[in-house]
C-alpha cells in the first residue's frame, strides 16, 4: 500500500475507530460493534473486513453453534500502525466528551492523503503560494483543478488564505497540515518495515525532504537565532545525489525553509532517509552524521519531535522510548 492508500483506509468509515477499539483488546464481533459507537453494525462489519484484507486485523473463528468470531490486531503490523495512529490522534485530534474521536477527524485523513498525493504540499513548504503559482508546478493539474483542490483543503483546515498586496490571494500550510507530516513519516517507516522490499525506504529522499521542510516551521529556536542549517538526505543503497534541505533561523527563533542552497551553514546533518524519519519519530538518536554546530541540529530535531508527539507520549511512552517502537537507535556521530 502507498502512503495515500493507507491514509484513505484509516480515514474511511469506521476503520480508525475499529483499530482504536482492537488496540485495547481482542473483541468478539458483538463486543466490537458495541465498542465502535456511532456506526451501524453493518458498517463495522464492512470496515473490519477491509482491515482484515489489508493485513491489519486477523479474524479467528471457533466452531460451534453459533460459532465464536474474534477479531484482533495482527502482530506486529497491525499493532505498530495502531500505536502510530493512537499517538497521532492523541496529539492532533480533539476528542468528544465521551472520549471518542469524531468521525470527521478520521475523515480528515482522506483529505491529508489528497494533499500529499497532489504534490502541492512540496511547493507550499517554501512559503505561501497563489493558485496560479501552484498551477505552474509540474504535478499534472490544471489551474482549475488546483483552484478547486486548494479551496477544499482550506475548508478542511489544511490551508489558510492570506491576502498580500491588498488583493492577491495566497495560501499557506496550517499547523494542522504540518502536524499531519508526523503521521505521514510514521506510515513511511511502517511501509519500510512491512510493505516495501528489504533495503528500500517507505519514503523517497524527495518525499522525506518535503516532509522535513513542512515540519520545520513548527520549531522555535530562539537561542539559535541568526544561524542556518543544512540537511542532506540520501537514498538507502543507491548511488544518487542526496536531496538537500536548507533553512535559516530568524532572530525570533522561527525556522524558515529556503528555496535556494546556502553557501555556508552553521549546522549540517547527513544521513539516509530512515535516519531522518527516525529523528522525526524518535528524536535525534542515531544514524545522522553531524558537522559544525551539532547542538543546533540536535536541538532542532529534539524540539520538533516534542512539538509533534509530546501529547501522545504522556499516554503511551516516555520521550526516550519514542513513537511506535523505534527507540533502539545508536547515538549520533559527529565529524
Amino acid at each position: 500500500m502507498t502512503i495515500p492508500e493507507v491514509l484513505r483506509l484509516l480515514g474511511a468509515g469506521a476503520s480508525g475507530a475499529i483499530l482504536m477499539a482492537l488496540g485495547i483488546a481482542a473483541l468478539r464481533t458483538k463486543e466490537l460493534t458495541e465498542q465502535v459507537r456511532g456506526y451501524t453494525p453493518r458498517t463495522v462489519y464492512r470496515y473490519t473486513s477491509k482491515l482484515v484484507e489489508a493485513g491489519l486485523v486477523e479474524r479467528h473463528e471457533e466452531p460451534g453453534v453459533p460459532s465464536k468470531v474474534t477479531h484482533a490486531l495482527t502482530e506486529p503490523e497491525g499493532r505498530e500502525l495502531y500505536d502510530l495512529l493512537r499517538a497521532y490522534a492523541d496529539a492532533s485530534f480533539i476528542r468528544l466528551p465521551d472520549g471518542r474521536i469524531d468521525s470527521h477527524a478520521w475523515g480528515s485523513l482522506t483529505m491529508l492523503a489528497d494533499l500529499w498525493e497532489s504534490g502541492l504540499i512540496d511547493d507550499l513548504t517554501l512559503g505561501p503560494k497563489s493558485p496560479t503559482d501552484m498551477a505552474r508546478v509540474e504535478h499534472g493539474l490544471s489551474y482549475h483543478q488546483v483552484n478547486r483542490r486548494v479551496g477544499l483543503f482550506a475548508v478542511g483546515g489544511f490551508l489558510c488564505e492570506e491576502i498580500v498586496g491588498g488583493r492577491r490571494r495566497v495560501y499557506a500550510l496550517t499547523d494542522k497540515a504540518r502536524r499531519g507530516i508526523a503521521l505521514i513519516a510514521g506510515i513511511g517507516r511502517w511501509r519500510r518495515r512491512y510493505v516495501v522490499p528489504e533495503g528500500m525506504s517507505g519514503l523517497t529522499p524527495r518525499e522525506a525532504a518535503g516532509a522535513l521542510r513542512a515540519a520545520l516551521p513548527l520549531v522555535a529556536l530562539p537561542e539559535h537565532g541568526g544561524k542556518s542549517l543544512g540537511l542532506e538526505i540520501a537514498s538507502p543503497g543507491k548511488h544518487e545525489d542526496p536531496v538537500p534541505v536548507w533553512a535559516t533561523v530568524e532572530p525570533d527563533g522561527t525556522v524558515l525553509s529556503c528555496r535556494d542552497s546556502l553557501p555556508e551553514v552553521d549546522g549540517h546533518a547527513k544521513g539516509k532517509v530512515p535516519a531522518f524519519v527516525d529523528a522525526l519519530l524518535d528524536g535525534p538518536r542515531g544514524g545522522l552524521t553531524l558537522e559544525g554546530d551539532a547542538e543546533l541540529i540536535k536541538t532542532c530535531f529534539a524540539r520538533l519531535h516534542t512539538t509533534l508527539w509530546a501529547p501522545s507520549l504522556s499516554a503511551s511512552a516516555t520521550p526516550a522510548e519514542g513513537v511506535a517502537g523505534g527507540g533502539d537507535s545508536p547515538e549520533l556521530s559527529y565529524s
